[in-house]
């Protein structure tokens, strides 16, 4: 509760200083002269900074009588929510007195994220302020000109304070590429339970199958355990699908650290081997591609699994599907839940991990060809310490997409679920803050204290923060990457015999380049590994 505590202790002084703002149009750092502050006060000089940009925006508006707005283009399982209109506009209310600018919410599929936002990046033809960029590769975003250095002349410590303030600037080292600050991450767990397969409750309890959960409402559990399961499944529900694979066997299914946000070159024990290696070359691939070449045989994965692109939470939702693959955390359960509209039961099979990518593997970028920087990092500065437009964003409007119980949980009105939910985005950790938010029902209040501990607990790389600058080998990425999306998927969906196949993908990502790529990244992380543990 300390740290939830300490949340809202700044998030009354940042929304007191905003209705101050909302109610002083004109007025300058305070009632009197602005030059009776201090001079050299960096929080009188912030502040005036922050609010003469609030004032500005009112005077244009006083004039044209058309507000700034700043699109902040986000992912969702299931494309554009019924009620997203409803939700924006709600939003604007309070950010047209607060900021006098709007919010545009533009929510995509998630399976077309990174295809529609790279043509709109690329095209101009639709504003795009904020985006997430991890979807679409975070260097190669950088690479391509997209991202906004967010530490030039002094943006986001001047506009965004409660960003600032809340992600503790470790992570934001962690974010910075080549030196710049070209994104930032969200509040959530930035740790991850690695392996964790959940299977719907209802299709457990079909075959009588006894479990405990722990504290963490997961159930301890093993490869085997889970294949006997499956064979279980498989024979009760013939009909059904047993298994919705993804092609994130490795990042969420083990602790292999794709250094340097690809595969080719990893770690393979984060925690104490430096040693950048070929993943495809490593035991622990050719022991996870002959586990699903046996669950291909068994039956296990469906024909299509190569061409269907739903997402995996989204085929258990439609009832074909029983079980996936998944990264857990504290309160998982019921996102998972939420996510797949049944409740369904988490086994954990691995460890708690942060990677070197668990800072940027969920991370917002700003457009650097937005139209006004300032406006859009005071928007998201909201965002993050605004508990009101956080709630709004997270979960909906009270008494239309959730009710409070007296106890403060809050959960669906009477009628509403998570099939027919206008506004359930079930996607809360790509959000800025979603624990200045109600607690939904099943989770525990300190829900917030809990993440904070589990990253602090967690085992954490020894490449945390380490960015690979691939600009010098764009051409061999691009050849490896061709690659690997010919065979990755056909190898890790079972589809093509493990041994064999593999040794054939290894021949030609060796002649695109691969050992040149690997040595290069080695090279740079022992530079950088030298420079930033120092003390080792």
């Amino acid at each position: 509760m300390k740290i939830i505590k300490r949340y809202i202790a700044l998030f009354l002084l940042v929304s007191m200083m905003f209705t101050f703002v909302a109610c002083a149009a004109g007025k300058t750092v305070s009632e009197a002269d602005p030059g009776s502050a201090p001079e050299g006060t960096a929080v009188s000089d912030m502040s005036y900074d922050y609010r003469k940009a609030i004032d500005d925006r009112r005077e244009e508006y006083e004039r044209t009588g058309e507000y700034k707005k700043v699109t902040y283009a986000m992912y969702t399982w299931t494309g554009r929510p019924v009620g997203i209109e409803r939700i924006q506009e709600a939003m604007n209310k309070i950010l047209r007195e607060k900021l006098c600018l709007e919010i545009e919410l533009l929510a995509l599929d998630f399976a077309s994220y990174r295809q529609d936002i790279q043509l709109y990046l690329t095209n101009n033809n639709k504003q795009i302020d904020w985006f997430g960029g991890n979807v679409l590769g975070y260097t190669s975003c950088v690479n391509n000109g997209f991202c906004y250095d967010l530490d030039e002349d002094g943006l986001l410590s001047t506009y965004g304070p409660g960003i600032e303030e809340l992600v503790p600037e470790k992570y934001r080292e962690a974010c910075k590429y080549a030196g710049h600050l070209y994104g930032i991450p969200p509040i959530k767990d930035h740790a991850i339970t690695t392996a964790a397969i959940v299977i719907g409750k209802e299709y457990l309890d079909a075959i009588g199958y006894e479990y405990e959960e722990d504290e963490r409402q997961e159930v301890p559990s093993s490869w085997n355990e889970i294949e006997a399961i499956y064979k279980q499944l498989h024979e009760k529900f013939p009909d059904k699908n047993v298994f919705a694979v993804s092609d994130n066997q490795f990042s969420q299914g083990s602790v292999v650290d794709d250094l340097g946000n690809d595969w080719f070159g990893v770690l393979l024990d984060p925690t104490k081997d430096r040693k950048v290696v070929n993943l495809m070359e490593s035991k622990v691939w050719l022991d996870t591609v002959e586990r699903m070449y046996r669950w291909n045989r068994m039956g296990f994965i469906p024909a299509d699994a190569l061409t269907d692109k739903t997402s995996s939470s989204a085929k258990i939702k439609s009832g074909a599907y029983m079980s996936m693959l998944a990264q857990s955390k504290p309160g998982y359960k019921t996102q998972i839940s939420g996510e797949c509209g049944r409740e369904m039961i988490v086994f954990r099979l691995g460890r708690d991990i942060i990677k070197s990518t668990g800072i940027t593997s969920v991370i917002t970028c700003l457009n650097r060809a937005t139209p006004d920087p300032v406006a859009a990092v005071q928007l998201m500065n909201e965002l993050y310490t605004d508990p009101q437009l956080s709630t709004l964003l997270v979960w909906g409007e009270e008494g239309t997409d959730y009710v409070t119980d007296p106890d403060g949980h809050i959960h669906f009105p009477d009628g509403v679920d998570a099939q027919n939910a206008e506004w359930y985005h079930s996607m809360n950790w790509e959000l800025p803050n979603q624990y200045i938010c109600p607690v939904w029902v099943g989770d525990s209040p300190e829900l917030g204290s809990m993440i904070m501990d589990f990253n602090a607990q967690a085992e954490t790389s020894i490449a945390l923060g380490f960015t690979f600058d691939n600009s010098a080998y764009t051409a061999e990425y691009a050849a490896l990457q061709n690659i690997y999306d010919e065979y990755a998927n056909q190898l890790l969906f079972g589809f093509l015999d493990p041994v064999s196949g593999t040794a054939e993908f290894n021949t030609k990502l060796r002649k695109a380049g691969l050992n040149r790529y690997i040595a290069e990244k080695q090279r740079q992380f022992d530079v950088w590994y030298v420079n930033n543990h120092k003390d080792n």
